[in-house]
This record gives structure tokens, sequence and C-alpha cells, in this order.
């Protein structure tokens, strides 16, 4: 009789265990593979040069810089820390921007910000929900109606690699140019610099009803600093459920994923009126990114 009883008390503990097995498994797998996709992991530094510009002593600077964007199909911001204090603010279109409130600035006198962002980067996108009619939809330097668009894309079949291969084919790439000029004008005059070739798949991509947006950012090679003339606009279009590079200029479509790190999701809503890395509010600053 007492056997019996060890025999019971031993079942019920055996099926309790089994219970708390299966259920630290299934939250494993619940979590691991958030973590298992975004598996390269590069930490990123950049720093800007705060500059007071006037002869009067500034108590309030206020500046306001761009970190990379918190999640999309291929990136995952883990941490951003800096060596000033920050809030942190993200739009609707998810951006996320630190906004510094400066010790104040002698004449003359500047102050470099630092900061460190650790990032991880998937090596294929993942399945995204990302859906919104504004990815469909004409904006400035997008101007999906226009007739060499929309006769274009027609041609093009809206074959997204027959439309990365047409333009790093067609359009000469002349180096960066500050005014950013839009698809219309990278179609007509058949050149640009990295903006016009995005900004023209974009175009081509949404004329045949294909979500698609433009993207500003940094291309690396491992973790280290970003410098200035590593920015760079590319694109992403949906395809199979999921949000895909294209970077018609360099001649990439689908591919790249763990180099490519977003800073910026263009849209009508968020789109600048050219492709700054940086803002500030106080027109007595003067900006440099170190």
């Amino acid at each position: 009789m007492q056997d019996k009883k060890y025999q019971v008390k031993f079942s019920l503990l055996a099926c309790l265990l089994g219970a708390i097995v299966f259920a630290c498994f299934w939250v494993y797998k619940q979590v691991e593979p958030n973590d298992a996709i975004y598996k390269t992991t590069q930490t990123i530094r950049y720093s800007f040069e705060v500059g007071n510009r006037s002869n009067r002593y500034i108590a309030n600077p206020v500046f306001s810089a761009f970190a990379p964007v918190e999640q999309n199909s291929y990136q995952k911001t883990e941490s951003i820390n800096a060596n000033f204090p920050f809030e942190l603010k993200t739009d609707q279109s998810g951006n996320q921007a630190l906004l510094f409130d400066l010790p104040g600035l002698a004449p003359f006198s500047s102050q470099v910000v630092n900061i460190t962002a650790v990032v991880k980067l998937a090596d294929k996108p993942q399945p995204s929900t990302l859906e919104d009619p504004r990815y469909l939809g004409s904006e400035p330097g997008i101007e999906t109606k226009a007739p060499e668009i929309v006769s274009l894309a027609s041609k093009l079949n809206g074959n997204p690699e027959k439309i990365s291969s047409w333009l790093y084919r067609n359009i000469r790439d002349i180096g960066y140019v500050a005014e950013d000029r839009g698809a219309s004008y990278a179609i007509t005059a058949r050149q640009g610099d990295c903006t016009e070739f995005a900004s023209a798949f974009v175009a081509l991509t949404r004329s045949s009803n294909i979500p698609a947006r433009m993207v500003g950012g940094f291309t690396i090679d491992s973790s280290g600093r970003l410098f200035a003339e590593n920015y760079h606009n590319w694109a992403e279009y949906k395809a199979n459920d999921q949000w895909e590079i294209a970077d018609p200029q360099n001649n990439i479509l689908d591919a790249g994923y763990g180099s490519y790190v977003a800073f910026y999701n263009f849209d009508k809503y968020s789109r600048l009126k050219n492709s700054h890395r940086f803002l500030t509010y106080d027109k007595r600053l003067t900006v440099q990114m170190k």
C-alpha cells in the first residue's frame, strides 16, 4: 500500500515536471526566433560637433539627431547611449530622434555629442505586418502618376528585378547632389545620386501597385564609427509578406542584409526636404558630423 502511494506521488511529480519543461520550451520558442533571426550584433558610434557661431552666450542649445529605427524586417535596435542626456522620440513612421538639451555654449565654442547604438541585423528579411496605403501613393519626389513613370513601369511589367536592373543600367550616377530632385527627374534626365535611384525605384514599383518606400541610413561592414560620407539612401519593397532591400544604384536587390542600417523611413508624413543626417532647432548653432 505504501509503495502505491509513492508511485502515485512519483507520477504526479513527473507530470508536474513535464508540464514545467513543456511550458519553458513553449516560452523559449516564442522568444528564441526573434533573437536568432537578428543574430549579427553591430555596435556603431557617431558624433556631432555642435557649435555656437554667435558672439553671445546660448543658455539652452537644443539639438536633435536621428538614431537607428527601432525595428524593421532586417534590423532591431537594442540600445542607444550618449554622453549627454537625451529624450527619445518616435514618430508615426517609426523614426527615432534623440532630443538633446545641451549645457550652455559660450560665444564661438562647441560641444561634441557622442552617440553609441547597438543594433542586431538579420541575414534575410522577416515577415512584417507593415501595411499602409501611404506606401502606394504619390508624394513629393515619388511621382507615381507622372506619364514617364507610368509608361516605364508598364514596359518593365512591374517586376522589381527588371526595375532595379533598368535603373542601374540607364541612370548615370553623378555623385552627391544636395538637392533631392525626385523620380521623374531621374527617369527623364537619366542621372542622379542615391536619392534619385531610390526615389525612381519606389515610384516605379508603387506605380505597379507594389508597396515601397525610401530609406536613409548607413552601410557598414562591421562595428565601428559612422562618417558622413557613409550616408546612403536605398529602397524597400514588399514581396512575399516581407520588406526587401533594393539599392539600384549599386545593383543590389534582396541582398546586402547585415550591411544596411536604417536611420530614417521616408514617406509623405516624414519625408525631409533634403536627406539630412541631423536636425537643429537654433539657427545660431552649427552642426557637423564628426
